[in-house]
């Protein structure tokens, strides 16, 4: 900065130099030429004032001064320097000739075609007996050029000379200017390092004092921020670090590791992950493939992760600021039990459905062979019961078997022959409730039959349960665009708001004495939502009390 400095003012002092000896010598020329034109004039005058004969005109003349003799055609008569006139043009088209026919004489300057210099003219008429000619004059200006180039050498002498002096001045007010600037930059170097040491305000410029406090107290303010944000990291390094959860963060970029904690370190078995790309961390298949998506598209995703005999969860998330961040749980043991309970579930609901059908089976006996009353009627609430248990390890056995399905046979069906196939079957119970049920519309799903059949039945078998004498269960199909829906409404009881975000839960009851009233084992919700979960369907639910309830299942096609 210093060099950047003195060649500055060098530079600045050089040009200015430039300018005044060229408007210096510029100046001077002008008033040579002003100088030659006054005295060219006055000479022209004492030749017009003493003219006799064109010969006694050129006779007289002394130094540099040309004299010439011009009739009014413009031929040359006489001339000073040349002997032979006659040889010479014809002069009528000069312009200080036509000046002077003009009776406006003025300074002309030119080169001269005799001479090969510029020269000074000037031509005035003067009056002979028999009419005029035109007396012309010329100076050479070679003093002019003279000048300047005398003047060259003192220029690059004052040049050198100021040049010298500018340099040592510069640099020596360069160097009380600038190691403040020094200092300060050593200050801000100090800062980055983490060591802060303030700079004296002892310039003697109150400006730049100003200056050097404002930047002490800009460097201390940064060094507090940078102290507070390494204890920052410091935290949140350990935090990240401790926690039971594995994160990984990815530049959105390029899909390189910028951050692997000790539980993702872990759980994928590598070291000093960062840096390289996320194919290090496994070779799972869909794993890779849902993080390259991620990248490319951003949004959200999760799902599930097995390695060496464990099962992680995950969260991918691409966020605003270009980084994507992973977020794995291990749920082995969530997913172990959930596995054991419906192991448990299933094996002890086809454990209890055997000897309910045998009881229910030798208590029919009792009641068709008894001819008292009173047993007939234990009879039949022993018969109610034993039906209730095993419709509910039915529904037990289907939920179990949904929870364990892993692989699907869909095939197209035809919505609403299902549904009408359903509506048969409901026809008694419908009967018994003396509720209406309807099919309408038409439509297409790709489903497994027995999983698209359980669907709507308890859908209208709910609705059919849940509602009053003469009421109505309609069951609609619309097929639109990609998508077909599936309504069941009815004008039944209704759904109050705080229990609509649990019916879908096993076993969850709004009523449990009423539900034994109408037999429901409240699993038939559940079984629905494993469907949809099945098939990716949408559900959705709309109930006011005393009104009914709309579920509507939206299948893509």
């Amino acid at each position: 900065m210093k060099k950047k400095y003195i060649a500055f003012n060098i530079a600045i002092i050089t040009v200015a130099l430039l300018l005044f000896f060229g408007f210096g010598i510029s100046v001077t020329r002008s008033n040579l030429y002003d100088e030659a034109g006054r005295i060219i004039t006055e000479i022209t005058d004492v030749y017009v004032n003493n003219y006799t004969t064109p010969q006694n005109a050129v006779k007289h003349t002394s130094g540099d001064t040309r004299v010439t003799v011009i009739d009014s055609t413009g031929r040359v008569i006489a001339d000073s320097v040349e002997i032979d006139v006659s040889a010479m043009e014809n002069h009528m088209n000069r312009e200080e000739i036509l000046n002077a026919l003009a009776d406006t004489p003025k300074t002309v300057i030119r080169k001269s075609e005799t001479l090969g210099v510029d020269m000074v003219y000037y031509a005035k008429k003067a009056v002979t007996g028999d009419g005029y000619v035109f007396i012309r004059t010329a100076l050479p200006i070679r003093s002019a050029q003279n000048y300047a180039l005398q003047t060259v050498p003192y220029l690059l002498m004052i040049m050198a000379g100021v040049i010298t002096i500018t340099s040592i001045v510069s640099m020596i007010f360069g160097m009380k200017l600038l190691d403040p600037v020094k200092k300060i930059g050593e200050n801000l170097r100090e800062v980055k390092n983490g060591s802060y040491k303030p700079i004296l305000p002892d310039t003697g410029d109150d400006e730049l004092n100003s200056v050097i406090c404002g930047i002490n107290d800009v460097s201390e303010a940064l060094q507090q921020t940078l102290r507070e944000a390494e204890s920052g990291k410091q935290r949140l390094d350990y935090i990240l670090n401790h926690i039971m959860d594995g994160i990984v963060v990815l530049s959105a970029a390029d899909g390189t590791i910028s951050l692997c904690n000790k539980a993702a370190s872990a759980i994928f078995g590598v070291t000093e992950a960062e840096g390289r790309g996320y194919a290090l961390l496994t070779s799972d298949r869909t794993w890779n493939e849902n993080v390259k998506e991620l990248l490319t598209d951003g949004g959200r995703m999760s799902g599930e992760l097995e390695d060496d005999g464990k099962i992680y969860s995950y969260t991918m998330s691409r966020l605003e600021n270009g980084i994507a961040v992973i977020v794995l749980s291990d749920v082995t043991a969530e997913r172990n039990s959930a596995r054991m309970r419906s192991e448990f579930f299933a094996n002890a609901s086809h454990e209890l459905k055997t000897p309910l059908t045998a009881i229910k089976g030798f208590n029919e006996m009792i009641g068709m062979k008894t001819a008292d009353s009173d047993i007939r009627e234990m009879s039949r609430k022993i018969g109610k019961e034993a039906d209730r248990m095993i419709t509910l390890i039915s529904d037990m056995l289907d939920l179990s078997e949904l929870e364990s399905t892993s692989e699907l046979h869909p095939e197209t069906l035809d919505a609403k022959q299902i549904a009408e196939e359903v509506a048969d079957t409901l026809a008694p119970l419908a009967a018994e409730k003396n509720v209406t049920l309807t099919v309408n519309g038409s439509g297409r799903v790709r489903a497994e039959k027995e999983h698209l059949t359980e669907l709507i039945k308890n859908l209208a078998e709910n609705g059919i349960r849940y509602n009053h004498s003469a009421g109505t269960v309609k069951i609609t199909v619309t097929e639109s665009g990609n998508k077909t829906v599936i309504s069941v409404a009815d004008d039944g009881i209704g759904i109050d708001d705080e229990h609509q975000s649990r019916i879908f839960e096993r076993f969850y009851r709004v009523s449990k004495s009423r539900s034994r009233e109408t037999g429901g084992t409240g699993l038939g919700l559940a079984i629905v939502k494993h469907i949809c979960s099945l098939y990716s369907a949408e559900i959705s639910l709309r109930s006011k009390p005393g009104v009914g309830t709309e579920i509507t299942v939206s299948f893509s096609q």
